[in-house]
């Protein structure tokens, strides 16, 4: 039986920054570690995981970034190289940013000698909106290679804006996989974010040291609304080093208590995000 993906490895070989779109459920994770782990024996590929709700490289509510030398049979063990906290499971509030981080991590991964970059993105393809998240992302990475796997034209849109534009576009049949409901996804969501937090401990953190800010598109925060928050965690230069959990907030003291496995050393801000995880008892 001829192999329906096979010529994306062919075109992917030939690209330093490949971009992978499609529906939910339609194999885009598969074809990227496919494909990471074809191409990593010339060099060292990275992957760019911009799905922020289902997420395999990093948490849910991040962006993150894998660097392989070696080939990886499941890209959640992958070693982990970088993150962006966006605070939220949807890209919907914060399109712009979810763009802007991608673009950051695929410059990181190409400073670091990456010899292919290879980003997976969510399913959101569907109108406006998806067409628009789609195009940042394209824009703001500027890929060699779109590959597009669909079911029935869901991408096409994209694909002639970009063919028009002269981007290489490589069409794909999507998986015959199963499609997964809401309620699997949110399990998904909620069992990534527990394995991600299961050796957390409790830490305190000096906001007159350790200043936080509402994520991007936030308003404020909300004081004494914070418990379970989940809160992203940056080092001296900014850079996200790990997520935490809010335990509490002293107003009166000015001290925010946050579950997580990043050392207080490391913690010079804390980003406070839209999404809550309470674990289950």
């Amino acid at each position: 039986m001829t192999d329906p993906w096979a010529a994306a490895l062919e075109v992917a070989a030939a690209a330093a920054v490949t971009v992978v779109i499609g529906p939910s459920d339609a194999g885009k994770t598969s074809l990227v570690a496919r494909l990471a782990g074809a191409l990593v024996g010339a060099g060292e590929v990275a992957v760019v995981d911009a799905d922020l709700g289902q997420s395999v490289v990093g948490p849910p509510t991040t962006i993150g970034l894998a660097r392989l030398r070696a080939p990886a049979a499941d890209l959640a063990r992958a070693p982990l190289a970088g993150l962006e906290f966006l605070g939220v499971t949807s890209p919907v509030p914060c399109l712009r940013a979810t763009a802007a981080a991608t673009r950051r991590l695929v410059e990181r991964a190409r400073a670091a000698g990456a010899v292919r970059v290879l980003v997976d993105t969510s399913g959101l393809v569907h109108g406006e909106v998806g067409r628009a998240l789609k195009r940042l992302k394209i824009d703001a990475v500027a890929p060699d290679l779109l590959l597009v796997l669909q079911r029935a034209n869901e991408c096409e849109a994209v694909a002639l804006h970009y063919e028009a534009a002269g981007l290489r576009v490589l069409r794909l049949p999507a998986a015959r996989a199963r499609r997964r409901s809401a309620e699997a996804r949110r399990r998904y969501r909620e069992q990534a974010l527990a394995a991600y937090l299961a050796a957390a401990v409790p830490v305190t953190l000096e906001l007159a040291r350790v200043p936080a800010r509402p994520v991007a598109g936030a308003r404020g925060l909300v004081v004494g609304a914070l418990d379970d928050v989940l809160v992203g965690l940056e080092d001296e230069r900014g850079d996200t080093v790990g997520l935490g959990r809010v335990c509490a907030l002293d107003v009166k003291a000015a001290t925010l208590t946050v579950e997580t496995a990043v050392g207080a050393g490391r913690i010079a801000a804390v980003t406070i995000g839209r999404e809550r995880f309470r674990p289950a008892a």
